[in-house]
C-alpha cells in the first residue's frame, strides 16, 4: 500500500460540494490509500457481495405464518394415562389462576373447570397445530397463535379454527384422574 498525494485543482471549491470529488485534470480524488486489485480478485469480491445480497433477498421471501401440521382427527390416537392430583408436578391443575397441565407427551391438556370438574382435550389447535391454553376466567381454551377459542367440550367458539378439539374421557377416583380416548 502506498499513500497518494492529492493536489486539488482550480475547480475544487467549497461552494460546490461535488467539485471536491475530482482533482486536477478531472481525475478521481482518493482520500484512502491506493489499492491495486487484479481482475479475478474483483470478480471474487463482487461474486461474494452479490451472493450476500441475494441471500438476504431470498430470506425475506419466506412466509410469516407457521406452517405446522394440524392436529390429527378424532379417534386417530389412543390416549390412556393417569394424573395424580397429590403430585407436586400437577399442582398447577388445582391453582385457580392457572388451572391446567399438559400430559407427559404434550398431546393432551387437562383443565379444572369453574364447576370443579376436570376436562381433557387435544392440546393442539386444529387450525395450525399450536398448543392451546386454558383460561380459567372464561372457562375455555384459547390458541395464542391466531386467537381461536374453544369451549370446555372442545367446540369452536371463535375461529379461524373450524374443527373442534378432540375431547377425552376423564374419570376421577380419589386423587387420581384417569384420561382415556
Amino acid at each position: 500500500m502506498r499513500a497518494v498525494k492529492i493536489r486539488l485543482g482550480p475547480y475544487a471549491q467549497l461552494s460546490n460540494p461535488t467539485a471536491g470529488l475530482y482533482g486536477q485534470l478531472g481525475k478521481p480524488l482518493l482520500l484512502l490509500p491506493l489499492f491495486r486489485m487484479k481482475r479475478h480478485e474483483f470478480t471474487h469480491l463482487f461474486g461474494f457481495g452479490a451472493a450476500m445480497v441475494l441471500s438476504g433477498c431470498l430470506g425475506s421471501c419466506t412466509s410469516k405464518t407457521d406452517n405446522a401440521t394440524p392436529a390429527p382427527g378424532p379417534g386417530s390416537n389412543n390416549i390412556d394415562f393417569t394424573l395424580d392430583l397429590a403430585d407436586p408436578a400437577n399442582a398447577r391443575l388445582n391453582d385457580p389462576a392457572f388451572g391446567y397441565v399438559y400430559s407427559a407427551n404434550g398431546q393432551v391438556i387437562v383443565a379444572k373447570t369453574t364447576a370443579g370438574g376436570y376436562v381433557a382435550l387435544a392440546a393442539t389447535c386444529t387450525h395450525q397445530g399450536t398448543s392451546v391454553q386454558f383460561q380459567p376466567g372464561s372457562n375455555g381454551f384459547i390458541c395464542p397463535n391466531h386467537g381461536s377459542k374453544f369451549s370446555t367440550s372442545g367446540t369452536v367458539l371463535n375461529g379461524p379454527a373450524s374443527a373442534p378439539l378432540q375431547a377425552y374421557t376423564v374419570v376421577q377416583t380419589g386423587t387420581k384422574l384417569h384420561v382415556t380416548s
